[in-house]
């Protein structure tokens, strides 16, 4: 018998992390899926150890900590969390449930989505280099997918922004030899990050770009160049980390007949989209008095769950309501 969750979720994100654990505490069975190798969506890829100062509790938190506690959250009313989860498909079947299907073929059935994608699905800039692609997954990454790679190693980071600028600073605690080179003497990324950076030992060279990957099974160097005075400069690494931006992109989304609005999906009130049983939440939400950031992205979670529950239960949003803010435990007065 096919498992079919009253929802599932579409971005392992804060949003969508927050948005699994709240739908259990309103008695609905839920997933999550997404298709980066990891939970934390374009906090953990372009971010990780940047801070945030918007979510109540914390004075300041790091992206990479905050994911972490989210995680921990929702794993712990055993929630799937599938990863590697790229959906390509998504079929409403004739008994109402949507059918969202993977790259791989895997598939998770829903009686109601929510769409949490943040800016959409997300795709590393490629370097404009010959023969770079052949070394991805051989020591050169454009996203890191286990940080236990890079400790003990030589690593070599390209970019300037905060994705560049965090993960320098994160493995120069894990790395004997860390080299930042960035094309420009301007930092696009936080000036606090890259003062920081600044007072550890990594290498940082500025006006410099990349000519060529060395290596034949595996990454062993780089050769790099300046480009105000054309030197150049070999330097031996063993992992390289191009962090030159990213492309959001609505991919599978485009296909299903969303009112589409600057780039994301319009809602409404209540979170719902112009598809039937698919909300949207979060950054990817086009909705009345939309303000993106993430505490708001948490609002959105509880008023589209709160509807998805009263239509699951059938009873009304105020009912629905009361049954929830019943298990809070309040003290005597």
């Amino acid at each position: 018998m096919k498992k079919i969750y009253d929802v599932v979720t579409v971005g392992a994100g804060p949003i969508g992390l927050f948005a699994s654990f709240c739908a259990v505490d309103k008695k609905l069975s839920a997933a999550v899926v997404d298709a980066l190798p990891y939970v934390g969506g374009q906090l953990t890829a372009l971010y990780p150890q940047k801070f945030i100062f918007d979510v109540a509790g914390y004075p300041k938190v790091t992206a990479a900590d905050l994911v972490d506690q989210l995680f921990r959250q929702v794993t712990q009313h055993e929630v799937p969390v599938l990863v590697n989860f790229k959906v390509v498909e998504m079929v409403r079947e004739p008994d109402g449930e949507y059918k969202l299907t993977a790259e791989d073929g895997r598939y998770v059935h829903a009686r109601y989505v929510l769409i949490a994608a943040g800016a959409g699905m997300i795709s590393p800039r490629k370097l404009e280099l010959e023969d770079a692609d052949q070394f991805v997954g051989k020591g050169f990454e454009y996203v890191v997918k286990n940080v236990e790679d890079y400790r003990d190693k030589r690593v070599l980071v390209i970019g300037g922004g905060d994705t560049a600028l965090d993960w320098a600073n994160f493995f120069t605690a894990m790395s004997p030899e860390v080299t930042l080179i960035h094309r420009s003497t301007k930092f696009v990324g936080f000036e606090g990050s890259l003062k920081r950076l600044q007072k550890t030992p990594c290498r940082i060279l500025t006006d410099t770009k990349i000519l060529a990957i060395k290596g034949d099974a595996q990454v062993t160097g780089a050769t790099v160049t300046n480009i105000k005075d054309s030197t150049v400069t070999e330097l031996a690494v063993d992992r390289i980390l191009g962090c030159i931006g990213f492309t959001p992109k609505l991919g599978f989304l485009k296909e299903h007949g969303f009112e589409i609005a600057d780039g994301s999906i319009r809602a409404d009130k209540f979170m719902r989209t112009s598809v039937d049983n698919i909300y949207a939440i979060g950054d990817i939400s086009n909705h009345p008095g939309r303000i993106k950031l993430i505490s708001t992205g948490f609002g959105n979670v509880q008023i589209a769950l709160n509807h998805i529950a009263s239509l699951v239960h059938e009873t009304s949003e105020d009912e629905t309501l009361a049954s929830f803010e019943s298990k809070v435990d309040r003290p005597e007065l």
